[in-house]
């Protein structure tokens, strides 16, 4: 009798709380890991040399060779910044070598670094 008890017991508050859960606030307030430098290095990284093609404060545009490790045929694609990231200055058309990861929110550069 005293270990039905529990058991029920247990299991009411198991559903009070998954019902509550579900009407929690999406973590606000929580930052997005992946935006995070340090979590970089814990991501799988992939590097390629193309040309600039468009920058804007959020994302530098790149025209890339093909990139092995995923299979991709050289292409033009928008590659993210991360809110303060700092990079040796780059202009539309420079030729750069680059490192991003892919994250939840696309694919952001890591390293952008003009060729000489």
């Amino acid at each position: 009798m005293r270990s039905s008890l529990l058991c029920m017991l247990s299991g009411v508050l198991f559903f009070s709380f998954a019902a509550h859960a579900e009407d929690m606030p999406a973590m606000h307030g929580m930052h997005d890991m992946s935006q995070h430098p340090a979590m970089h290095s814990q991501m799988q990284t992939y590097q390629s040399q193309g040309v600039i093609k468009k920058i804007t404060p959020d994302a530098i545009s790149i025209a890339h060779k093909a990139i092995p490790a995923l299979n991709w045929p050289p292409m033009t694609m928008q590659f993210a910044v991360v809110k303060g990231s700092t990079f040796a200055p780059v202009k539309v058309g420079d030729k750069v070598d680059f490192t991003f990861v892919q994250s939840e929110n696309g694919y952001q550069l890591v390293s952008l670094t003009p060729q000489r």
